[in-house]
């Protein structure tokens, strides 16, 4: 209650119409010079604090979550099945993962329903459904009577699926205009999350699994919606939150057994910040062009793609979410009509998935012909021009024990894409596949 009344006694009027304003006006061009804020990602914090705070994303400055939760998150996994519009299993049903957010999340869940839905890597009974809105933020979604839970509503009716449906949610917030600096802006965040998170249990009774995640970069930033260093610290309120949880907090409690349910299980998905140019220990770099020129705070294209990318190797291999959401792990058939490619060519299957340093391919010919292949990047840029290959009639094996590229070196993390092409250069088939970069040394 404290917090709320210094939410209303500290925050100016100007921040507070942004609540329900759809987005700022610009006020400036991006600051494009604003390349480092002198930051240390929270996954790489180790040993050192950031205002009193240890680093990484789970207690005891580890990324890993505890064991104990961990398990209960497979315990909730196993339980994922598609449902119908009552909320029952069906075969024919569906897993809706709805996204819930802001302007930010709204432009890179989109880009990551695309990817996903084209990758070649998603279950077909899963769903994705955004829910994110411009202008929208925590304070906002906090209030279960808002209207944007009624927009959540229509866009699931819109995509055929109801409530009952939606059993995982990407949950990627923050306030407009903050100004009460650290740690109240931060603890005021949380608090908000808190409140959300009770009200995806409410409305969505099904919901098993909510993944958070924090802020991008906001150095370029130009006007007061979310700047540095408040986006950075945004971070602590998602991790205090995931430690309400693991605290045994009755307030999000996710466990029936131990009382009434208060909230879905929680944890973090992607973290995605990182210090402008300098790049995280995954290589993930934050340049001014992956953001609008007009705010610096919206991303750009590339910007939307870079979350998507974070998102699909996440959905993809985490061990909670990989076993419905990864098409590798379900017994359905990706192409149950036959007619995935020219002339019947099919890349069936690549194994394993997320790949480290080979990959291999299942590939039906219709008859015997020579094909290149390559490796693009979701942008369509060709990184590894692997040797011609002659295909015979029927299934094909193929495989590749180094995905370095052109140059012989080892490929960023992300997603990609095999490519197949003919001798006249015609394209006859395409999967993607999740490259989690080299194993850690043992």
């Amino acid at each position: 209650m404290i917090l709320r009344l210094l939410r209303l006694l500290l925050v100016p009027l100007s921040a507070l119409s942004l609540l329900t304003a759809p987005a700022l006006p610009a006020q400036a061009a991006a600051l494009c010079d604003s390349t480092t804020k002198r930051l240390t990602p929270l996954t790489e914090l180790g040993a050192a604090t950031y205002a009193g705070q240890a680093g990484g994303l789970y207690p005891g400055g580890v990324n890993t979550m505890p064991a104990a939760h961990l398990a209960a998150g497979l315990a909730r996994a196993a339980t994922i099945t598609p449902l119908d519009t009552l909320g029952l299993p069906a075969a024919t049903g569906r897993i809706v993962v709805l996204s819930v957010g802001m302007s930010n999340t709204t432009q890179e869940y989109s880009t990551f329903i695309s990817l996903a839905n084209g990758s070649g890597l998603k279950n077909p009974r899963v769903l994705l459904v955004d829910g994110a809105q411009g202008g929208q933020t925590a304070a906002v979604f906090a209030n279960p009577n808002a209207n944007a839970w009624a927009v959540i509503e229509a866009r699931l009716g819109a995509m055929g699926v109801r409530a009952a449906q939606v059993q995982a949610v990407w949950l990627k917030e923050a306030n407009a205009g903050p100004t009460q600096g650290f740690p109240t802006a931060t603890q005021l965040l949380r608090d908000d999350l808190r409140a959300v998170v009770q009200n995806l249990h409410a409305k969505f009774p099904n919901l098993k699994l909510c993944y958070l995640s924090s802020r991008i970069y906001a150095g370029y930033a130009s006007t007061g919606l979310n700047p540095e260093p408040y986006a950075y610290e945004s971070a602590f309120s998602v991790r205090w939150l995931i430690e309400e949880q693991l605290s045994g907090s009755a307030a999000l409690n996710p466990d029936s057994t131990a009382g009434p349910v208060m909230a879905p299980w929680l944890a973090w998905g992607p973290y995605l910040w990182a210090d402008g140019l300098v790049p995280r220990a995954d290589g993930l770099t934050w340049e001014c062009a992956d953001f609008s020129t007009t705010d610096g705070t919206h991303p750009a294209t590339s910007g939307r793609d870079k979350v998507a990318q974070k998102l699909l190797a996440f959905f993809t291999s985490d061990a909670t979410a990989a076993p419905w959401f990864s098409l590798q792990n379900v017994a359905v058939d990706p192409d149950p009509t036959g007619a995935a490619g020219p002339r019947g060519l099919r890349i069936r299957t690549l194994w394993p998935n997320p790949a480290r340093t080979a990959l291999y391919a299942r590939v039906d010919a219709p008859h015997a012909m020579r094909v290149g292949v390559e490796l693009v990047t979701v942008d369509g840029r060709i990184v590894r021009r692997l040797p011609d290959t002659q295909l015979v009639p029927g299934p094909n094996t193929l495989g590749w024990p180094n995905l370095a590229d052109d140059e012989g070196r080892s490929l960023p993390r992300g997603v990609y894409f095999l490519r197949i092409r003919d001798e006249a250069a015609r394209l006859w088939g395409t999967r993607g596949f999740v490259f989690a970069g080299l194993p850690p040394p043992s």
